[in-house]
């Protein structure tokens, strides 16, 4: 199973949004492309719009705001350590690239691997022609969820499943218009992130154990999101802790793609 590397940035001061999202597509985009590395997939989620923890809250309990989500797929590890840093210690071009841009303390870093979840609709009826693309679709949901801090990460992941098919149930339109759900869960590799932490410029950063994916057809449809993620926070067996949750709605954007010569990220 491939990893990947997931890290939500927000843009540094003096940057309108648009200025950062030419940025980052366009220079940062080919410096990627450009350097050596054994990147398989490369996907940029530029946030369109975002909620941070609940409305019960009068404010916020950290520093959330995100302004895009870079996915790299590598498939192993040492292939991503590799792309974090050029060997001899240098920092690659991308690394060197990312104060330009980005507000670098307040990265936030998962290294994940997928775990896919079957959808009732994978496909939608107007055009079956759709179903020879597979994990492409115009709006991407990310869900960051934070781990609720008395209970164990084993039990985290099975609740987070348990509210999943409950909060399904609950939401008929949910159910027509997801298209692909994928929970990312936090690997164990993770507790050993020197080299990303260096290559984003972290300083202590909050961990998610998890960041779940829903794909939809168009931005008109994640409404539906919005009623399932009020019957995910009503399951009454509490496993994230809310406040320090966030979701944001991304429109992706492909950097590298099955990069040829390299097996393609599932």
């Amino acid at each position: 199973m491939p990893i990947k590397m997931m890290a939500a940035s927000r843009k540094r001061p003096g940057l309108t949004k648009a200025e950062y999202f030419r940025y980052i597509e366009h220079y940062h985009g080919t410096i990627a492309r450009e350097e050596p590395s054994k990147i398989v997939t490369y996907i940029q989620y530029h946030v369109i719009d975002g909620a941070f923890g609940v409305l019960s809250d009068k404010t916020h309990q950290q520093v959330a705001e995100r302004d895009c989500v870079v996915e790299l797929a590598f498939e192993n590890f040492r292939d991503m350590i590799m792309a974090l840093d050029n060997p001899g210690g240098q920092p690659s071009k991308a690394a060197q690239d990312g104060k330009f841009f980005a507000d670098e303390p307040r990265n936030i870093v998962l290294m994940a691997e997928e775990e896919e979840i079957a959808v009732p609709t994978p496909m939608p009826k107007f055009n079956p022609g759709l179903g020879f693309v597979s994990g492409v679709g115009a709006v991407k949901v990310l869900q960051y969820l934070m781990r609720d801090d008395e209970v164990f990460r084993e039990d985290y992941y099975r609740y987070w499943h348990e509210a999943h098919a409950a909060a399904m149930e609950a939401t008929p339109a949910m159910r027509s218009q997801l298209r692909r759900c994928v929970l990312n869960r936090r690997c164990r590799l993770s507790d050993n992130d020197f080299e990303a932490r260096r290559h984003f410029g972290m300083v202590d950063m909050p961990i998610y154990d998890a960041v779940a994916a829903y794909w939809f057809d168009t931005m008109e449809q994640v409404g539906a999101f919005r009623d399932y993620n009020e019957a995910l926070q009503a399951y009454p067996k509490r496993f994230a802790d809310w406040s320090r949750s966030f979701f944001l709605y991304t429109r992706p954007v492909a950097i590298v793609r099955d990069r040829p010569g390299v097996a393609p990220a599932a």
